[in-house]
């Protein structure tokens, strides 16, 4: 198997072969961050396609103090903002759709479902909701790394984020009890 510091070196002296191999072994798990913060297969695939580009594009930038998977996956998270923001949709919730509770829910209750399902009941999420719950949930971000990213108030992200869960909490157990 071709180490990672190999494909990179290639990539960067503009070998095609490089830079398929890199394409090959990151692809699904570009598609799975685009999955997460698109609302359909079309949009993730052009976000796939944008993503790889960037890629590409930054390769002579790769350096050894982050790995290509980390780095590679901030890529992505980027790019996937950066489309919300061009869509120029603001991230705010209306005052009378703020949850009374804004603090973290206990998220133990998506473990038993299907990937598959569990995606689509993320894609179906409102945008601002769908991308709070990926940044903060799934990648893990804190609300504060998250606000600054987003250029809004924790307040918000948090409200999105505790939306996001109770919309997910709903659709899970309506899907549990029909399964």
């Amino acid at each position: 198997m071709i180490k990672d510091r190999d494909i990179v070196a290639g990539c960067k002296a503009d070998k095609p072969k490089s830079q398929r191999l890199l394409y090959d072994r990151y692809c699904r798990m570009v598609m799975g961050v685009a999955l997460r913060y698109s609302q359909n297969q079309v949009e993730a695939e052009d976000l796939v396609q944008e993503i790889f580009i960037k890629i590409f594009t930054k390769i002579q930038q790769l350096n050894d103090e982050i790995t290509l998977t980390s780095w590679i996956h901030q890529i992505a998270t980027h790019t996937c903002i950066d489309m919300l923001r061009a869509k120029k949709r603001p991230l705010t919730i209306p005052y009378e759709e703020m949850p009374n509770e804004i603090g973290d829910m206990n998220c133990n209750y998506y473990d038993d479902i299907p990937t598959e399902k569990l995606l689509a009941f993320i894609q179906d999420l409102p945008e601002g909701c769908r991308t709070v719950f990926n940044l903060c949930v799934i990648d893990g971000l804190s609300y504060e790394e998250a606000a600054a990213m987003l250029s809004c108030s924790e307040t918000t992200l948090r409200a999105q984020c505790c939306k996001a869960r109770k919309i997910l909490k709903k659709k899970i157990e309506n899907y549990e009890k029909t399964y």
